[in-house]
């Protein structure tokens, strides 16, 4: 790969054309030149004079003039360029690393001992060998090696938790203690200084069990990967269950439901009518993203078997504008145990904190731009916006589409058709389609919890603001491609009435198109 730049010089050439009239002709060479100076002063014979002077070899004074006029410009451009690269390195404008980096990168292009390998990554080897795993008959093997790690660190979030707060305890008698002696033995500067202690000490012994914490994931996750690559062999494939047995064994567990539920099948489309299943529940949306392998929790065979599938589930939860901030106890689920598949929940969160600094501090001209607007997108997430985690240890959920929505936090208000969270909710569905999510569960009154100022009225307006627009990004996804939403859950807060809940349900099939069976006389 060429990293030299280049420049354009004329070259001037005067010469007796075949009537002996001067003649003289200008020709852009560009500089350094590496081609044959001998066929470029046959080239601009042919191009620039007259057809006579090729019979008449004018090529031949024409070679001379040209190979001084290349062998000076070319002198003289790495002579420009070297002196600029010793100022360059005099003043301190150097970068060595990204001149290390870059040669780097060219060897690798270019020389075959320094490529890089070719082949699968171990990332690929590792989902590979644990797709081929789950659906054979060790998956209850897997399962339950899943379930002791989670127990590990259930039982070590535990007791760090229980240590913490014996040293809160202990620092809050300290202090109630000093405070009655205020102004008698003690002063308001020995309580501060002890307060310094404290905070000091809670923040060491706070890292301290953050430490081993990160320390016995990270085993566990080399120690479970290790033990799944080095299980995938060609006697044990050939004597495991087929993926259809597996699937049909283990479709027969179901979790615990939603106390009220009511399911539709429907048909979609302008001409090709495509079949969907329409569920709308109450319940909490922590239930749906509760801790896998907790003691209520059966869900451990379907989240494995449709990890590496096609068949995706997702979850929109509404999340306050501002910096990224996950739910707290969606966040606290999944740390419960070691996520073995994709980076721990707090690594993600961090990774997107980077992604949105690095575009507040890119040049405007790099920035993104939303919605069709003309502004910039910045560092701030608005209404509308949505960062996305990915989760295996989970008990219904794939994908988490944390949908920004300040609402969910204030009093309701009234939205239409336009506004940024439901246009987010078309981005979701959008990316859901390409990305092989084909189950997703949406808040049907874009709220997670019932408000005294949510009327009645209010909730059928809303709902059936969402399921008019749902509907329609529905029908919208047949020109999308990519995989076609099979069920979409309506989610009702948990604490809904059940009148209301029923009032909203009958109003699915008047919204949708509901499949009615035909009676044969």
């Amino acid at each position: 790969m060429d990293l030299e730049p280049s420049k354009v010089v004329d070259f001037r050439y005067e010469f007796l054309n075949h009537d002996d009239k001067p003649a003289h002709l200008i020709y852009p060479v560009e500089i350094p030149f590496r081609d044959s100076p001998d066929e470029l002063a046959h080239r601009i014979v042919t191009q620039r004079m007259d057809p006579i002077m090729t019979f008449l070899q004018a090529d031949k004074d024409l070679k001379v003039a040209l190979r001084s006029f290349i062998e000076k410009e070319n002198q003289d451009f790495y002579d420009e360029r070297d002196e600029a690269l010793l100022e360059k390195l005099r003043t301190g404008h150097v970068d060595v690393d990204a001149l290390a980096l870059e040669l780097e990168r060219s060897y690798k292009d270019e020389i075959l001992e320094y490529a890089d390998r070719v082949g699968p990554s171990d990332e690929e080897i590792f989902a590979q060998s644990y797709h081929q795993l789950v659906h054979s008959s060790v998956l209850s093997e897997i399962l339950a090696k899943e379930r002791d790690y989670a127990k590990t660190i259930t039982n070590l979030t535990a007791q760090m938790t229980q240590q913490i707060n014996t040293m809160n305890s202990l620092h809050q008698e300290e202090i109630e203690s000093k405070m009655k002696l205020l102004d008698i033995s003690v002063t308001s500067e020995n309580i501060n200084h002890i307060l310094a202690k404290q905070y000091n000490m809670q923040n060491m012994i706070r890292k301290q069990c953050e430490s081993e914490l990160e320390s016995t994931r990270g085993h566990q996750k080399y120690e479970y990967r290790d033990w799944i690559t080095t299980h995938i062999d060609a006697s044990f494939l050939a004597e495991s269950d087929s993926p259809t047995q597996i699937g049909n064994r283990w479709s027969m567990i179901s979790t615990q439901g939603p106390s009220m539920e009511e399911s539709f099948t429907i048909h979609l489309g302008s001409q090709l009518k495509h079949m969907h299943n329409i569920r709308i529940l109450s319940t909490k949306i922590s239930d749906l993203c509760s801790p896998l392998y907790s003691d209520t929790s059966f869900g451990g065979p379907n989240v494995a078997l449709g990890l590496y599938s096609s068949s995706l589930c997702g979850i929109v939860v509404l999340t306050p504008s501002g910096s990224v901030s996950p739910d707290t106890e969606i966040r606290r689920n999944a740390n419960m145990s070691t996520e073995f598949h994709f980076d721990q929940v707090d690594h993600q969160i961090e990774k997107i904190q980077d992604d949105l600094r690095k575009l507040r501090d890119s040049p405007p001209e790099e920035q993104d731009f939303g919605n069709g607007g003309g502004e910039p997108r910045t560092s701030r997430l608005k209404p509308g916006d949505v960062f996305i985690t990915r989760h295996s240890n989970l008990s219904h959920s794939h994908v988490i589409f944390h949908l920004i929505s300040d609402e969910t936090f204030q009093s309701p208000s009234e939205i239409n058709s336009r506004h940024p969270v439901i246009l987010g909710l078309r981005n979701i569905l959008k990316i859901s389609s390409r990305h092989d999510v084909t189950t997703l569960s949406i808040p049907a009154l874009l709220r997670h919890h019932m408000s005294e100022d949510m009327t009645v009225s209010w909730c059928i307006r809303r709902a059936e603001l969402v399921f008019k627009c749902a509907k329609g990004f529905m029908i919208e996804s047949a020109s999308w491609g990519g995989a076609e939403l099979n069920t979409l859950q309506l989610l009702l807060p948990y604490d809904i009435s059940e009148e209301l809940f029923r009032t909203l349900a009958d109003m699915v099939p008047h919204v949708f198109r509901v499949a009615n069976p035909k009676i044969l006389q």
